[in-house]
């Protein structure tokens, strides 16, 4: 087992428990009996490490099964098998479970820091390939790029400790365009932070001088 192996379990064991992990798998019906892929082996599969991109083969993953979990050994069919609707349910309630988390955590904003402001929104997105047969749903970012490919929007409300938006989109909408979505949240007294990819300036066009 690499060391970046037992460190991605580790943050994987640190955020969720172990019981809370197979509970789930059990209650959405990826697991049903004892088997070598339990609900935190596979979460690990598709969460971290290079196994997760979207151009690995179930060759590749299936190896990389005996570095999550020692002398535990899989074949591709298996993996071929367990990637169906139960799975799709059981990693969409981790997620849930994820955000709900994280929304409940302490608030971390320091006493007296922009007290000028209702709330101070970050707003970052993250991209990510896809198979290509989702292309048509989600199609990537063009030249040599993947092309299929899905961008995560998130905008958090440092103050209070929330998503004030959370979006799955096409990667092949940039920030620049997307920031009209972002701005759309604003209030009086909310503060945006945000890098350059978002800014852009209104196109003003030239009236043509009368004759």
């Amino acid at each position: 087992m690499t060391a970046c192996t037992r460190s991605a379990l580790a943050m994987l064991t640190d955020f969720f428990s172990s019981d809370d992990i197979e509970a789930t798998a059990r209650r959405t019906g990826f697991v049903k009996r004892a088997s070598k892929i339990t609900g935190k082996l596979f979460l690990a599969l598709v969460t971290f490490g290079s196994w997760s991109d979207a151009q690995t083969t179930l060759a590749q993953w299936a190896a990389k099964v005996t570095q999550v979990v020692e002398h535990v050994e899989v074949s591709p069919e298996a993996m071929h098998q367990r990637m169906n609707k139960r799975a799709l349910v059981f990693l969409q309630d981790m997620i849930r479970q994820a955000l709900a988390k994280v929304q409940a955590l302490e608030k971390v904003c320091a006493d007296g820091l922009f007290t000028a402001f209702t709330k101070v929104y970050l707003a970052d997105s993250t991209g990510f390939g896809l198979p290509d047969s989702l292309s048509d749903l989600f199609p990537g970012s063009g030249g040599s790029a993947a092309k299929a490919g899905a961008k995560i929007q998130a905008v958090w409300d440092y103050k209070s400790s929330v998503f004030g938006h959370f979006a799955l989109t096409p990667w092949n909408i940039p920030d620049q365009k997307y920031v009209d979505t972002v701005v759309a949240l604003a209030q009086q007294g909310v503060l945006f932070i945000f890098d350059l990819g978002y800014f852009k300036l209104p196109i003003r066009h030239r009236q043509t001088p009368q004759a």
